[in-house]
């Protein structure tokens, strides 16, 4: 053998083991690939239902963002992405109308991907809906506050904030103990929260010797108010308890005050909200009153922690109602992560479950109801809700 001849036969022998060590390497980067494929995806779908429009949107949209920040942080946990989870939402508009609540109970209801909805947000849409999510073994977790809800015994529906009949004794109390009125005239705006809300009012302060001058009644988008607010200024009385929602709240402090009628509007949750002081304007709102379920966010357990994620995500404050929100999402994670994505299991999990949130901590009752009852109230002092002492 020549030496050209063994220089080109050590040539070809390198470059079959350049390639033979190259392919095993190759297989090698292969085999490790395959094992780090993650398992396939499990999507876990959690229905959404609030008024995305309307009067009330401001707190669907906003308890939407809270329960889309829960499923961001969720979906990148190791021990959710160690079952292979995903948590999406599919979210729907009832625009606080029962009827249209019904439709959107009927069609998340009869999607079988969806194990478990967080809402409804009024009383008169989550009443008839919580029906439909009965007969299909369906859960639901609410932040609607009327007695109603949780009365009719069903297993499937929770509520995540105290009752009516807790707030409506709280503000009677307020007016009577603390603040010392003694006459109110007292409107509801005809749905089943407001009406709900000023029958707890009613029954509790004349039972503690409060005089109700007045029981009247107003429609939702009602705008006109100048017929009730001439009425209510020829009694004369302390203050005025209104059980319905901000926008007509606002808009009757608003006349009330311009018709020189000057007393304080006094109400419920839902007219807790910057739009109603926007609203009215802000020397028409000054002092008058909220009363709101459970405690506010800064004094929430992990409500400073919760505020600075959600602004840092949505570059705005929270709402009255998103940390309930975001507990309310959190609750499904945790249930699923310890019996899986399956409607009849999360029945007794939701219901029977503990969980440590923002809001504080949430265990239901044997109606569903909340453990934890607490209220608050606020008062507008130069153009902003501060809390009362």
């Amino acid at each position: 053998m020549t030496h050209k001849t063994l220089q080109l036969t050590s040539l070809l022998l390198a470059c079959a083991l350049t390639f033979a060590l190259a392919a095993s390497g190759c297989a090698a980067k292969d085999d490790t690939a395959k094992e780090a494929e993650p398992s396939a995806i499990t999507e876990v779908k959690l229905g959404f239902a609030a008024p995305l429009t309307g009067d009330n949107a401001v707190y669907g949209l906003g308890m939407k963002r809270a329960v889309e920040l829960a499923f961001k942080e969720a979906n990148s946990d190791e021990d959710v992405k160690g079952k292979g989870y995903e948590f999406v939402l599919r979210a729907e508009d009832d625009q606080g109308d029962p009827k249209q609540a019904v439709n959107v109970a009927n069609a998340l209801a009869g999607d079988t991907e969806v194990v478990g909805v967080i809402g409804h947000f009024n009383s008169g849409c989550s009443i008839p809906a919580s029906t439909v999510y009965d007969k299909a073994g369906l859960t639901m977790i609410s932040v609607s506050s009327n007695p109603e809800l949780t009365a009719k015994g069903y297993p499937v529906v929770n509520r995540i904030v105290a009752k009516d009949d807790a707030q409506g004794k709280y503000a009677a109390e307020l007016l009577l103990d603390k603040v010392g009125y003694k006459k109110v005239a007292v409107v509801d705006d005809s749905t089943q929260y407001g009406q709900g809300l000023a029958q707890e009012f009613v029954t509790e302060f004349t039972a503690k010797g409060g005089t109700v001058m007045a029981n009247e009644k107003i429609q939702s988008k009602e705008v006109d108010f100048s017929a009730l607010v001439t009425k209510l200024k020829a009694l004369a009385p302390d203050a005025v308890y209104f059980a319905g929602a901000h926008t007509e709240g606002a808009l009757i402090t608003k006349q009330m005050k311009e018709a020189g009628f000057m007393v304080p509007l006094i109400g419920g949750d839902l007219i807790f909200a910057d739009d109603f002081i926007s609203i009215a304007g802000a020397a028409n709102a000054e002092g008058d009153v909220a009363t709101i379920l459970g405690l506010p966010l800064e004094q929430q357990p992990r409500g400073a922690d919760f505020k600075a994620a959600y602004e840092a995500e949505y570059g705005e404050a929270p709402q009255a109602y998103d940390s309930y929100a975001y507990d309310q999402a959190w609750i499904y994670v945790n249930a699923i992560m310890q019996v899986g994505p399956d409607r009849a299991a999360l029945v007794d999990a939701v219901r029977n479950g503990s969980f440590d949130g923002v809001t504080g901590v949430t265990e239901f009752d044997a109606n569903g109801d909340t453990k934890n009852q607490v209220i608050s109230w606020y008062s507008v002092k130069n153009g902003k809700w501060v809390q009362g002492e």
